[in-house]
């Protein structure tokens, strides 16, 4: 069986470089709370604001569907709230 050299080279570079990657330990990594700078509604673009709208859409209808109507018309709680991911 033939394999590229190049394919090879490509492995050899993901397996160092995922190596590399594991050795980062972002739990001593320090933030400068006053470095961050927040961002509001309003800063972002009409079609980010769209994404956003929609995002929180799908986000809703996926928690309403932890709830359900029982025969007297109460609504009950089935499951807990699906966090965001």
């Amino acid at each position: 069986m033939f394999v590229y050299p190049l394919l090879h080279q490509h492995i050899f570079w993901h397996t160092q470089w995922d190596r590399s990657i594991i050795k980062i330990n972002l739990s001593n990594t320090e933030f400068d709370m006053e470095n961050i700078i927040a961002v509001m509604k309003d800063d972002l673009k009409d079609e980010q604001k769209q994404a956003m709208a929609r995002a929180m859409e799908e986000y809703k209808q996926l928690c309403l569907k932890s709830f359900s109507v029982n025969r007297s018309g109460d609504v009950i709680q089935k499951q807990e709230l699906t966090m965001p991911r």
